[in-house]
């Protein structure tokens, strides 16, 4: 399930870096974009909840952290409905991402559980 996780949010990371790419230069983004970066952080959510709940205890806080991601990530939506470009909530949503998949990472490649 772990692995299942860190494929989905590679692929959300590449979509996110496209997509950031388009607030600081100021541009509309993709609506394809949008959805493939949702579709694939819900399977990767799902892949670590049931992790989470097949006995795997640390995938919590990868679990916590991303409830605050996806937050920042509907504020994001919001902001940018309204042709705005939040530069700092990219900045901190896309901070504490890169925190999450680093720690999904070495939970996934070094199994110590």
């Amino acid at each position: 399930m772990l692995l299942l996780s860190l494929g989905a949010f590679t692929v959300v990371a590449l979509i996110g870096l496209i997509m950031a790419s388009d607030v600081f230069r100021k541009k509309p983004t993709s609506p394809i974009f949008k959805v493939l970066h949702v579709v694939f952080v819900l399977i990767g959510a799902l892949a670590a909840i049931v992790a989470a709940f097949s006995g795997d205890t640390r995938v919590w806080i990868n679990i916590v952290i991303a409830l605050v991601i996806i937050g920042l990530g509907a504020l994001l939506f919001a902001k940018r409905s309204k042709g705005e470009h939040p530069k700092g909530v990219v900045i901190v949503h896309g901070g504490l991402a890169v925190t999450c998949y680093l720690l999904l990472a070495y939970f996934t490649l070094f199994n110590h559980a």
